[in-house]
């Protein structure tokens, strides 16, 4: 029997397009030319005889072959790089303080953070997950070496890395937008969106009352997915099972809000400027 074997930098590569949905984004958080990254996935295209990504605007998404692909190789990746770190493991040298709005853990930035731990694996993170305000405060403490912060767009203080739309949200096929009044379900009185998600209704003589309110996004999107309230999210984080409310609901629009990254630039501390790279590369909109 012939044995066959993948090519890993492919399939790295395959793995980061489909996080991404997009070959430019990828290009510039592998360190690659959008070249190199187009010839990965044509040469593992022509391995597999099977096309992997359909070319739509405004990305790229999973073929049926692409998408069986696509979970396998994330775990044989994961595979290699542990058993990679753990025949060369080197002790932990640096480490850097970052601070992440929970909602902003989906989408890019597990893929992004998976790469710079690759590449720096003598430089540890250590991980906060808050509020923007709360973030912001304990950035200002000196507590924190980079933050990403969710903030309006016509109040932003950090470098802007994109512009998102912040929406409504409620379950797939539900009911709940429609309901009078409006049932919500909200995350602790420190998030950032509260206050204008609340002045749009009374602004619009939208009746609501709260349903749910936890510190807690899981329990929120839980609430929401059940169809008992509605909640908001920018759109590029969006969590599953969940979609933008349409305009039947008669819901008022909400300010679009920035998402921008702050970096300690003194003292020098290169992991953070080295991370703060990385989030800029990866999560930055042209």
């Amino acid at each position: 029997m012939t044995v066959r074997n993948f090519d890993t930098p492919l399939l790295r590569t395959f793995v980061t397009v489909a996080e991404f949905g997009n070959m430019t984004q990828a290009s510039q958080v592998l360190n690659l030319t959008q070249g190199a990254v187009s010839q990965h996935i044509k040469r593992l295209e022509a391995q597999l005889g099977s096309a992997l990504f359909r070319r739509e605007r405004p990305g790229l998404s999973l073929t049926e072959a692409g998408d069986r692909l696509f979970g396998k190789a994330r775990r044989l990746l994961a595979i290699n790089d542990e058993l990679w770190s753990d025949m060369t493991s080197r002790p932990v040298v640096a480490s850097v303080s970052l601070g992440v709005p929970v909602d902003l853990l989906a989408g890019r930035l597990p893929s992004i953070l998976r790469l710079f731990a690759e590449a720096h694996p003598d430089i540890e993170i250590n991980l906060k997950c808050h509020t923007s305000p709360d973030l912001r405060a304990k950035f200002d403490a000196g507590l924190l070496d980079v933050t990403l912060l969710e903030e309006p767009a016509e109040q932003a203080t950090g470098r802007q890395l994109y512009r998102d739309r912040l929406v409504w949200a409620g379950a797939k096929g539900g009911k709940a937008g429609h309901g009078d009044p409006l049932p919500l379900s909200l995350v602790t009185a420190s998030c950032v969106f509260r206050p204008r998600v609340i002045r749009a209704l009374d602004r619009a003589g939208r009746a609501w009352r709260y349903v749910y309110e936890s510190d807690s996004l899981e329990a929120t999107v839980a609430m929401i997915r059940m169809d008992l309230a509605v909640g908001t999210f920018l759109t590029s984080a969006m969590p599953d099972h969940l979609e933008p409310i349409d305009d039947s609901a008669e819901l008022p629009t909400l300010p679009n809000f920035s998402v921008s990254l702050l970096t300690r630039e003194t003292p020098a501390n290169p992991p953070a400027a080295d991370l703060a790279s990385y989030l800029e590369r990866g999560l930055s909109r042209g």
